[in-house]
């Protein structure tokens, strides 16, 4: 069952959508849960919530890329559920250096609130379609998925070094990308 079909069977409100939905995306949803939660248990509660905030907004919201409307979601509840926890209690300090790695570019104290300005969104969006596919792709994988450099190489096919290398120029080309825009 493709993506669309899975839209269409929330739009009917059939639960067997969200079955679906786990059968073929769970596996993301679970990944980004954990890496940002460090918690198994924290994680499958915000894997539920994601499936039931998604429940909630399907319709009347019709996502053009599924996986990426579930990563938002999760990321947005794993953030909700680290900042209630204070964030370096369970963990969250991986998640904090990727924060901070970016916070540089943006100039930002609190990077989160920074980077989901949609103005700034749609900015960085641009950036990244202007970019070669690895680069795209490194860059994503840190800061999107929040997967740690050894996770990237290995997937890439690199070194980590090499994608230490790659990710500080991409960060350089976004700052002045940003400062060329008028947001730094």
């Amino acid at each position: 069952m493709n993506d669309e079909e899975i839209i269409a069977r929330f739009w009917r409100r059939d639960e067997g959508a969200i079955e679906q939905l786990d059968r073929q995306h769970g596996a993301l949803v679970r990944a980004l849960a954990r890496r940002i939660l460090k918690s198994r248990e924290d994680a499958e509660e915000c894997v539920s919530d994601t499936y039931l905030r998604l429940w909630e907004r399907i319709p009347p919201d019709r996502p053009a890329s599924l996986p990426a409307y579930l990563a938002r979601i999760v990321r947005n509840l794993a953030f909700d559920r680290l900042r209630e926890q204070g964030s370096q209690k369970r963990g969250g300090a991986a998640v904090t250096v990727a924060l901070e790695e970016l916070s540089q570019v943006t100039g930002g104290d609190n990077v989160e609130d920074a980077v989901a300005a949609r103005e700034l969104g749609r900015a960085v969006e641009r950036f990244l379609r202007s970019q070669p596919p690895l680069a795209c792709d490194i860059f994503l994988r840190r800061y999107f998925y929040f997967e740690d450099r050894a996770e990237i190489a290995a997937r890439c096919g690199i070194s980590p070094a090499q994608v230490s290398v790659r990710l500080s120029r991409t960060r350089k080309k976004l700052a002045q990308f940003l400062k060329e825009e008028g947001y730094l």
